[in-house]
């Protein structure tokens, strides 16, 4: 069986109501209405005997005919006067002669020479003293029976009860519209947020029920699809990590696949004696440190290879200036090899971060500063508005290569052509793994005579201490 939506359950229920309602209203009618139609008859003739009394007291006995007469014409009931022992009638509505087929076997009273059926007069008697004196004053009232009122109620009442339940049904179709509409609206509305629509959205107003449940509706929704887009989002980076992993994987196998095949050249000759005995020790001493540069090449690989999901891992609030104050001493003794300055100018700033993480980061960008500037040369170092930069004079790079130090294992050239062999080549790539995890901004970009690293960490808001600390490592 189908099962009904909505709008049918509510015109149903609405109709079936007011039907109950009118049913039983006609019901009461039809049973009440007589005896009420005869109580206020009643009570009319009373009030009337009582006003007929007030105006016939203390009158002469033509006054008291005069005023009988005229207030049964007024009023459409008889009145009977008795004076000096004499009964006088003044009828309000004229009498009608009825010819009967049949005998009328009732019960009848006698009135003025009449026969009226007892049900259908109420009579009230008083006496009132007049300057003839003691009058006797009857009132009749004409009523209908009860059994033509019932008959006459019955007659009517299909014809009341179909034009109420007509306006039952007209009035219950629209307030099942009415009340159903909104609700309808919404349930349209969660079935296009159920297919992820973007348009989707309730626009109904007020301040009822309904209008709250809708806007919970669309605040609900809201936030379900900024969490998609979050988790999109998520995903996405995740699977561009997943991707520069296999890339990594790949340029690593293929970066230590040469010193290998060199490797096993070199111990081959020794092993076959083709090398003379006078090179066997340098040739050794060139093995050993082709298994030393592997043997790092091959631990940085397993580290950066784990970068991604430490990154943003065991966080607590750090002091960005005396960590970059705590590398540059530990690099002050490689620049002094080379007659290197730092010149740090470093605005005290708070960030939440992996202190193992912020760490290689900065070490990566000052140690390449290092390895890479002029001899004799000065290492700006310089934290402003959450900025930290690290300039170094160096051969001016060009805009491609800046963006292509940060790809694993890549080396530059220097002047001869001769790929530079310093370091294992991915410390800059390292850096943008951890940076990219974290969220921070960055940039490499070439100045006037050197290069800049910039790394911005407003990204996410920072607290900045208010003292400021300026200091100037000399030429040891």
């Amino acid at each position: 069986m189908k099962r009904l939506t909505l709008f049918p359950k509510t015109f149903l229920a609405s109709i079936s109501m007011l039907a109950a309602m009118i049913i039983i209203a006609h019901g009461l009618i039809y049973l009440l209405m007589p005896a009420v139609y005869l109580q206020q008859k009643q009570q009319t003739a009373e009030s009337q005997i009582v006003d007929l009394s007030r105006q016939l007291r203390g009158q002469s006995a033509d006054t008291m005919r005069q005023t009988a007469r005229s207030f049964a014409l007024r009023h459409n009931v008889t009145i009977t006067l008795t004076i000096d022992g004499r009964d006088e009638t003044f009828q309000g509505f004229q009498a009608v002669n009825i010819i009967a087929e049949q005998p009328v076997d009732t019960s009848l009273v006698t009135i003025a020479g009449e026969h009226i059926d007892p049900a259908s007069i109420i009579i009230r008697t008083t006496t009132v003293r007049g300057s003839a004196g003691i009058v006797s004053v009857k009132l009749l009232a004409d009523v209908e029976s009860v059994n033509q009122a019932k008959a006459t109620t019955l007659r009517i009442l299909p014809y009341t009860m179909t034009a109420s339940l007509l306006v039952a049904l007209i009035f219950s179709y629209c307030y099942s519209q009415f009340i159903t509409r909104p609700i309808r609206r919404i349930a349209k509305v969660t079935t296009a947020m159920q297919q992820l629509q973007p348009d989707a959205h309730y626009t109904g107003k007020g301040q009822d029920e309904i209008a709250v449940l809708g806007n919970n509706v669309n605040r609900l929704y809201d936030n379900l699809r900024r969490t998609i887009q979050s988790l999109e989002r998520e995903n996405a980076h995740i699977t561009r990590l997943e991707k520069e992993k296999i890339a990594f994987l790949h340029a690593a196998s293929h970066e230590l696949k040469t010193p290998l095949a060199s490797l096993r050249i070199m111990l081959e000759n020794i092993q076959l004696g083709v090398t003379p005995a006078a090179e066997r020790e340098q040739q050794l001493a060139e093995s050993l440190a082709t298994v030393d540069r592997l043997a790092a090449m091959v631990q940085d690989t397993l580290r950066t290879s784990q970068t991604a999901e430490q990154a943003v891992a065991r966080q607590k609030t750090l002091r960005v200036d005396q960590l970059v104050e705590y590398v540059i001493n530990d690099y002050q003794l490689l620049a002094s090899t080379r007659k290197l300055v730092f010149a740090a100018d470093l605005t005290p700033l708070k960030v939440r971060a992996n202190p193992d993480m912020l760490q290689r980061v900065l070490s990566n960008v000052i140690s390449n500063a290092v390895r890479y500037s002029n001899r004799g040369s000065t290492i700006s170092v310089r934290i402003h508005h959450n900025v930290l930069s690290v300039t170094n004079q160096c051969k001016p790079l060009s805009t491609r290569e800046c963006t292509r130090v940060f790809e694993p294992f890549y080396r530059l050239r220097q002047s001869r052509g001769k790929t530079n062999k310093i370091g294992s080549g991915i410390g800059l790539y390292t850096v943008k793994l951890l940076l990219d995890a974290r969220g921070w901004s960055y940039q490499f970009t070439p100045v006037k005579d050197g290069v800049r690293f910039i790394i911005d960490f407003s990204t996410e808001r920072q607290t900045t201490i208010a003292n400021h600390r300026t200091t100037h490592t000399s030429k040891p």
